[in-house]
C-alpha cells in the first residue's frame, strides 16, 4: 500500500481566501488517517485533491514518491489512474442497478472476466455481510445497507488508497457506532491505506491511527488521538477535541493572574476534582448524561462556569459551596493560539490558593 506525501498544498477558488492553505503532512503506508475539522474548513477539498477531482493551485501531492499533482512542474495524474477508491457521503449508488450489479460495475469497466467478477462480488458480499440483498435496488435498502454496498463496490476494485468523505453522517447514532466497528474491522483485514474525512471527533478518535486537525484551511496538528488530546498544539485543537469542551481562562482572568501568566489557560473537565483544600467554588448545576455527570461550577471573578466531568455520581447540589483541588495539568497558549510547552504544565498548590 502506498504512502501519500502532501507538501505545501494550497487550493484557491477565485479571489476568495484559500480553501486549503499551505498544508503539509504524510499519510503513512497502511494507516487509517482522519482529516478532522468543522464544516467549511477545507477537509473535503483536501480529500478531493488527493482523489484527483480537484487540481492544486500550489504545492504537491506524491503517491509512493511519484508526483500526481504538481502545478509548478505541470504534472497531473487523472483520478482514474491513481489507484484510489472514493466513497461519497451520499453513497452515489446507481439507482437502476441491483446491489450485485452496483458492486460489479467497476469490475465490468475494467473488463474483468465474468467468472472472476462473480467471485469478487461474492467475496465482497460476504465481507460486508450483505448477503440476501443481491437482487435489491438502492431504494429498497436502509442507509446502513447502502453504505455497505458503496464500500463493497469500492473495495471490489482493490484500491491502493480508500478515501471516505463523511460516509457515516447520514446514519442514526446506533448504526454509526456499528459501522465504525465495521470500518475498523475492514482496515485490519485489508490493510488498505485509508483517508477518512469527518467533523465528528469521536469517529476520528476511535478509528484513526493518525488525525490531521484542520481549521480555516490550515493544518493545526497532526498526530495520534492521544497526541492531540493530551498535548494540543493549538488552542483551536484544545477546544475542538473533548466533550465536554475544555475550560478556557482568558489572559487577565483571575486564574491567569494567580499563575503569573498573560497567556490563555486551559483545563480539561475530567481533571477537575473536589477536595478539602484548594479553590473556592459554588455549584451552578449538576447534569447527568447517562453513566457520567457534568458539574457546572462558579469561580470568583470568572464569568463562564468551570466544567467538571466525573463517572461517579456527585453528592452535591446546586447552590452548594465546594472546594476544587488545584489542577495538576494545565495547558497554556499564547496570543496567537500556539501551545506554550510540549507537555501539560503542573503548578504548585500555593500558586492557586493564595489570595
Amino acid at each position: 500500500m502506498p504512502q501519500i506525501d502532501i507538501t505545501h498544498l494550497t487550493k484557491r477558488f477565485g479571489a476568495d481566501a484559500p480553501a486549503v492553505d499551505d498544508v503539509s503532512f504524510t499519510v503513512e503506508d497502511g494507516s487509517f488517517t482522519c482529516i478532522l475539522g468543522p464544516s467549511g474548513c477545507g477537509k473535503s477539498t483536501l480529500l478531493r485533491m488527493i482523489a484527483g477531482l480537484e487540481r492544486a493551485s500550489e504545492g504537491e501531492i506524491a503517491v509512493d514518491g511519484t508526483v500526481v499533482d504538481g502545478p509548478r512542474q505541470g504534472l497531473f495524474t487523472p483520478p482514474e489512474t491513481r489507484g484510489v477508491g472514493l466513497v461519497f457521503q451520499s453513497y452515489a449508488l446507481w439507482p437502476h442497478m441491483t446491489v450485485e450489479d452496483n458492486i460489479a460495475f467497476g469490475l465490468k469497466v475494467q473488463r474483468m472476466s465474468t467468472q472472476a467478477r462473480k467471485a469478487r462480488v461474492a467475496e465482497m458480499i460476504e465481507t460486508l455481510q450483505i448477503g440476501g440483498l443481491e437482487r435489491r435496488y438502492p431504494s429498497q435498502l436502509s442507509g446502513g445497507q447502502q453504505q455497505r454496498v458503496a464500500l463493497a463496490r469500492t473495495l471490489a476494485l482493490a484500491p491502493k488508497v480508500l478515501l471516505l468523505d463523511e460516509p457515516l453522517s447520514n446514519l442514526d447514532a446506533a448504526l454509526r457506532l456499528h459501522m465504525r466497528a465495521e470500518l475498523a474491522r475492514l482496515h485490519r483485514e485489508f490493510g488498505t491505506t485509508i483517508v477518512f474525512v469527518t467533523h465528528d471527533q469521536w469517529e476520528a478518535m476511535t478509528l484513526a491511527t493518525h488525525i490531521a486537525v484542520v481549521s480555516e484551511g490550515r493544518l493545526q496538528q497532526m498526530g495520534t488521538a492521544n497526541d492531540i488530546y493530551d498535548r494540543p498544539a493549538h488552542r483551536f485543537v484544545a477546544e475542538f477535541i473533548g466533550n465536554p469542551q475544555i475550560n478556557i481562562f482568558e489572559a487577565g482572568s483571575a486564574m491567569a493572574r494567580k499563575l503569573g501568566t498573560d497567556m490563555t489557560v486551559a483545563w480539561r473537565p475530567e481533571t477537575v476534582t473536589l477536595a478539602d483544600v484548594g479553590l473556592p467554588a459554588r455549584v451552578r448545576a449538576v447534569l447527568p448524561t447517562g453513566g457520567s455527570w457534568i458539574v457546572e461550577l462558579d469561580l470568583p471573578e470568572h464569568r463562564a462556569p468551570l466544567l467538571m466531568s466525573t463517572n461517579r455520581r456527585p453528592d452535591i447540589a446546586p447552590g452548594q459551596a465546594v472546594t476544587i483541588a488545584p489542577p495538576t495539568e494545565l495547558h497554556l497558549f499564547d496570543a496567537g493560539g500556539q501551545r506554550h510547552a510540549s507537555d501539560p504544565i503542573s503548578h504548585p498548590l500555593e500558586a492557586l490558593t493564595q489570595p
